[in-house]
């Protein structure tokens, strides 16, 4: 490489760097935008998977991600929103240069301003979320990996390829088995000196057993882990492999579907646009194109999780982050592809102009009608953007039984269908989420929820509260899925969570407390319990959009029966400490 050439690779990665952060830091998530950013931002004090903080199975490298992100901002939210922003800064420079080892810089060019403006991938970039990593890391596999079967004598591609496998791994652990086999192929396929594969075979057991070593630690043993992983349902939940009856796994297969067309729709455009225009040729083409090496490599790459999703398990769009980048990659080697075919029909009408010329003209064009697809799709208030809540977790999550009969209490499936369709792909879904977080923190500060005299009884929704309001005295309750009548309970203390177990300590079945303040019960109207609770106390509802509630116990002193708890409230004005 000449002179020339660095200067202007090293000018392009400052503009894609620049470009990633003008895109995702002006709109980026003021508050926790779901249930998992509260659980990374509280396993940064308390690192505890059986409270599901962080859930199962640790995700021990994310979160020692973002206690080094916290360290910069010292702001939780913030910590992981900046770790989204330096993991998308990566993934879009791994896939750039994986596309340019594939087939030239022209075509790393348009993979990188296509995958910049991805609108999960955009959206992902901005909030505290975990799935960003999947993006991280499959970038740079693909990079490594087609740099490892491009290379006469591969060497530091192995080494770096086991040293990003294993962080992939800490980070994410079903990256094991997603990326397992695509690391098996190259092996096969180019197999490297015993100098080589053991140095990378080394590094890859020293840094595994490093994460491993520190997520049994924080767990609190090896043994607790395991028996933690034991218990683990969470995954059994939508498949008939797991005895789970069609209905569900059609439904599975629908999300997986619905998604994954959503997330992909500009290159969907353009696929169907080839196979119009340039039917016997892109057939001819692909077909020739798959046989080689590295096309069966990122193939792997992207089908192994895509297969996973269809037929095991699928909760959320951001999951498709790990078969997005593959996508991507292919996408703008077709549209490379297709700019050739243009520039050889225009040739044939003017034999003078240079094809270069037209073709570099033409592969603009069309990444800017990507792009500008992408960014129409991420930026316009659509209809059905307005917010991303639905009335209850079993319509939020279905897309076959009973998936499309409320949004907003409208009674319009089309709004459901396009809410499901913009809420991670629009940023209307963050800001509708700051907007939520920052109308009940609003409404908590009116009613006094916000000194240390207060006592919230919160929902799983609003966990967040014993986060951004740690002098407040916080129960979270959540029912559990697999055991009814058992209530999960929760109990703030200065940012850490004081989980109060019954098995462990049957006192914790009564949960007694004295609050100065009036005490404030966050708890969704639609939740199962919710008309049980209210028989029992005196509520007023607080003034809020009818999709949240807070209300009031206007007692001055009750005992609220709640399943296999007992809640004792004495409210006195005059009190200083709230106490259990």
């Amino acid at each position: 490489m000449d002179r020339r050439q660095k200067i202007i690779r090293i000018v392009s990665g400052a503009v894609l760097t620049l470009a990633t952060i003008a895109t995702r830091w002006p709109i980026r998530s003021k508050t926790f935008f779901e249930f998992d950013s509260i659980n990374f931002a509280v396993a940064l004090f308390r690192f505890d998977p059986a409270q599901v903080t962080p859930q199962m199975p640790g995700y021990i490298v994310h979160v020692l991600l973002g206690r080094l992100c916290y360290a910069i901002t010292g702001d939780l939210n913030l910590a992981f929103v900046l770790l989204s922003l330096l993991l998308s800064i990566g993934s879009v420079l791994f896939l750039w240069r994986a596309a340019a080892a594939l087939r030239g810089e022209r075509v790393a060019a348009m993979a990188a301003v296509i995958w910049l403006s991805t609108p999960l991938f955009w959206f992902h970039g901005a909030i505290n979320a975990i799935y960003v990593e999947e993006a991280f890391y499959t970038s740079a596999l693909l990079y490594l990996g087609i740099k490892w079967l491009r290379s006469t004598s591969p060497s530091w591609e192995v080494i770096c390829f086991g040293i990003v496998f294993s962080l992939a791994i800490g980070a994410r652990q079903t990256s094991l088995l997603f990326f397992l086999p695509a690391t098996i192929y190259l092996m096969v396929k180019r197999r490297p000196s015993r100098r080589i594969w053991s140095a990378a075979l080394l590094c890859f057991l020293a840094l595994s057993a490093a994460w491993t070593l520190e997520l049994f630690r924080e767990s609190g043993g090896a043994m607790h882990y395991f028996e933690l992983a034991r218990s683990e349902q969470n995954y059994r939940t939508l498949s008939v492999l797991f005895g789970n009856p069609w209905r569900s796994q059609l439904d599975l297969i629908a999300k997986v579907l619905f998604y994954s067309f959503v997330v992909l729709l500009p290159a969907w455009f353009f696929v169907i646009s080839i196979a119009l225009f340039f039917a016997p040729r892109s057939t001819a083409f692909i077909s020739n194109a798959s046989r080689t090496r590295e096309a069966k490599f990122v193939f792997l790459i992207a089908v192994v999780p895509f297969l996973f999703y269809v037929i095991v398990f699928f909760m959320k769009a951001g999951y498709l982050l790990n078969v997005l980048p593959g996508s991507i990659l292919v996408c703008a080697v077709l549209l490379d592809q297709m700019a050739i075919w243009l520039a050889e029909q225009t040739k044939k009408r003017r034999p003078s102009l240079l094809t270069r010329r037209i073709i570099t003209r033409n592969a603009t064009v069309l990444t800017v009608i990507a792009t500008a697809l992408n960014v129409v799709w991420f930026l316009v208030p659509w209809p059905g953007t307005q917010q991303s809540l639905y009335d209850n977790e079993d319509t939020r999550n279905s897309f076959v039984h009973g998936a499309f009969n409320r949004y907003e209490h409208s009674g319009s499936g089309v709004l459901t269908l396009a809410n499901r369709a913009f809420e991670y792909t629009n940023v209307s879904g963050i800001q509708a989420v700051d907007r939520l977080n920052g109308a009940t923190l609003t409404t908590i500060d009116k009613n006094n929820g916000n000194d240390s005299g207060a006592v919230l009884l919160a929902s799983w929704w609003y966990r967040w509260c014993y986060v951004l309001l740690p002098q407040v005295t916080t129960y979270d309750l959540e029912l559990d899925p697999f055991h009814p009548g058992k209530l999960w309970v929760g109990r703030s203390l200065d940012m850490h969570r004081a989980f109060l177990s019954i098995e462990n300590n049957p006192q914790d079945s009564i949960v007694e407390f004295l609050s100065s303040r009036p005490v404030l019960l966050l708890l969704r109207h639609d939740r199962p319990d919710f008309q049980d609770v209210a028989r029992q106390v005196h509520l007023v509802r607080l003034p809020l959009p009818e999709y949240l509630d807070i209300y009031k116990i206007l007692d001055s002193t009750f005992v609220l029966k709640w399943d296999d708890r007992t809640f004792v409230g004495h409210v006195h004005p005059g009190s200083k400490e709230p106490s259990r």
